[in-house]
């Protein structure tokens, strides 16, 4: 399984018609005449009567002028985006109509439809209109000298603008050196050769360096590490990774130059605590110079093997901003507790304890202090909702959401929300709850401020199958219900970058052999666009998780990043909680358990009203159960 992160989910389209029978009626009114202009760019007669007066009416304008999209001027463009403001399908023709544009080397139109976007390809075609126009300023000089140093390749649209610049001179020995190392940096040998091969000797030697570093560090330590000291961090990194024992030979013996040794030792340091590799307390004891990874994983390292002193002193070189942080605060405050400064302790518990997250959970468990899920922040007047429920822009996303072109409703969405101000968001999240338009309500609320404000950010979404699916393999309700929302954000027709789909994000290949295990008909992808279907499988493969390992909290890691690294990571004995899940290696999977984890507390309010602790969700300590 592969969990996604709500914050950086990339949306694809699985299907834009919800195929169930709630909408069999609808689809037979717009949604059909949608498809039907989509597909031949043609509104009838009829069509046009019937709809020319709704909301929805620009949609058939947008899928209509987009099949033409290249016969229209970019003055008329312009002209139908002022007439429909409120239709963000009109609106991104805009970007259709660059795309051609620019490819066709229209730079005066193109500058005319220009907008700030970050789009390369399309900052590529507007500075090579402004060079070809002779409108280029030295801003744009410095923006086209940023596109080319790229650590990888550009587009090909790029070409032309790059060519420009390499004639006007812009292309130095200075700009092309520091292309080369953002490429290695990247890891792009091949195009840092290619980049070397106008120049000396001396580029190649650096970029050789670097494949040495990578190849063969400890060769590169003991021979070349004095000549290419850009590189020690990086090889030494490497060798801590392969072989750790011979790395710490080599500091120990001085077999490196003393001119780089604390390079090498930085770059063991930070390696090895990653790994937990119980070698490393030594050098992570060293007064190290500050290194953003370094500094952070020195605290897990000692949170690991719990040496709390050790714990303290290195939340002590964290910066003032970062020991300022929830996370850090509750560590601080354990750390003091375990080493008798219970006063201290107390308080920095009670702090943290102040916010509803998974460490305040934690400080309040630590207190025996209950937990207030009560909403604080406060939502908009009763006539603000209304005039936002008025917006034509708003209508037309809650039409669309209502017809079933989900992907379009969203896009529309999020138009809207940008057009907004935060009382305005708030009282649009409260409108997506009305409309149970559940992944918008959640993530508007989030963002508008309303973050404890759990009807909206914690909607009780697809209740009917999660609770069958809860009860067929005897696991929490709330837990599966934390573990969706977290997945998918309540969305059914997603795709992670991975190529996971659906509400729980089920990989088409886990899919199919859950699916045989369960004697369901297997149909594809569409089987896992399907609400019930997803669920079924999803939280049979979560059921079985924790059936292997035992604990909600290994099991939920699992389901993220798989049970063959959950074995790695498998405790030797009884280890508490909230250390395991600190020790996490993966950022992305460590999130993922504290925001699961900490949705189950917050399920368990929303389904039965009583607080149910995070202790209670999940025992305390961890043991190996493999």
């Amino acid at each position: 399984m592969q969990g996604i992160s709500h914050t950086i989910k990339t949306i694809a389209i699985v299907s834009c018609l919800t195929i169930s029978g709630i909408h069999d009626a609808l689809a037979d009114s717009f949604s059909r005449a949608w498809v039907t202009v989509e597909r031949t760019g043609k509104i009838s007669s009829s069509m046009k009567k019937t709809w020319q007066d709704s909301p929805l009416y620009p949609e058939l304008i947008a899928a209509s002028t987009e099949k033409r999209l290249g016969s229209i001027s970019a003055q008329d463009l312009e002209k139908l985006m002022q007439q429909y403001p409120d239709s963000a399908a009109i609106a991104n023709l805009r970007w259709k109509k660059l795309f051609r544009l620019g490819r066709a080397d229209w730079h005066e139109d193109f500058l005319f439809l220009y907008r700030p976007t970050d789009n390369v390809k399309l900052n590529c075609y507007k500075l090579e209109a402004k060079f070809r126009l002779k409108q280029d300023t030295e801003t744009d000089h410095r923006e086209a000298l940023r596109l080319w140093t790229h650590g990888k390749s550009q587009p090909t649209d790029c070409d032309t603008l790059f060519s420009i610049i390499k004639k006007r001179g812009f292309i130095t020995k200075e700009v092309r050196l520091r292309r080369i190392d953002n490429a290695l940096e990247s890891r792009q040998l091949q195009l840092a050769r290619w980049l070397a091969k106008p120049l000396d000797k001396s580029a190649t030697q650096h970029i050789n360096a670097w494949a040495q570093a990578r190849r063969q560090p400890d060769k590169f330590l003991t021979k070349q590490a004095e000549k290419f000291p850009e590189w020690v961090d990086m090889a030494a990194s490497r060798l801590a990774s392969r072989n750790p024992d011979k790395l710490l030979a080599l500091i120990k013996d001085r077999k490196i130059p003393d001119s780089v040794r604390q390079s090498a030792i930085l770059g063991a340091a930070r390696t090895m605590a990653i790994n937990l590799d119980p070698a490393a307390a030594p050098l992570l004891r060293m007064d190290l110079p500050s290194h953003p990874i370094l500094n952070h994983w020195r605290v897990r390292y000692f949170i690991h093997y719990q040496e709390w002193a050790d714990v303290l002193t290195a939340i002590a070189k964290l910066s003032p901003e970062e020991r300022g942080e929830i996370e850090w605060n509750y560590w601080a405050s354990r750390a003091l507790a375990m080493t008798g400064n219970s006063d201290l302790a107390f308080e920095g518990f009670r702090k943290v304890a102040e916010s509803n997250s998974w460490y305040g959970f934690l400080a309040a468990d630590y207190l025996g202090i209950p937990y207030d899920l009560r909403p604080k922040s406060k939502r908009p007047t009763a006539p603000l909702i209304d005039a936002v429920n008025n917006r034509t822009d708003v209508t037309i996303a809650r039409l669309l959401f209502e017809e079933g072109l989900t992907v379009m409703a969203r896009r529309q969405w999020d138009f809207v929300i940008g057009r907004l101000n935060e009382e305005e968001q708030k009282a649009a999240a409260i409108l997506a709850n009305r409309w149970n338009w559940h992944s918008r309500s959640a993530v508007t609320a989030h963002q508008s401020g309303l973050t404890d404000d759990y009807e909206l950010r914690y909607p009780r979404a697809f209740e009917k199958p999660l609770k069958n699916a809860a009860k067929r393999h005897d696991i929490s309700l709330s837990w599966l219900s934390g573990l969706m929302r977290s997945e998918s954000l309540f969305m059914h027709d997603i795709r992670s970058p991975a190529g996971a789909l659906g509400l729980m994000q089920v990989m088409p290949r886990t899919g199919r052999q859950t699916a045989k295990e369960l004697n369901l008909k297997w149909r594809g992808t569409r089987t896992l666009t399907n609400p019930s279907t997803n669920i079924r499988i999803g939280s049979y493969y979560l059921a079985k998780q924790l059936d292997r390992f035992g604990h909600p909290a290994l099991a939920t890691a699992a389901y993220n990043a798989g049970p063959h690294r959950v074995k790695q990571w498998m405790p030797d004995k009884a280890t508490p909680l909230d250390v395991w899940v600190a020790s996490i290696p993966f950022t992305e999977t460590r999130n993922y358990v504290q925001r699961v984890l900490t949705a189950q507390v917050i399920y368990e309010w929303r389904y039965n009203g009583t607080i149910t602790r995070l202790d209670e969700v999940a025992a305390p300590q961890i043991t190996s159960k493999e």
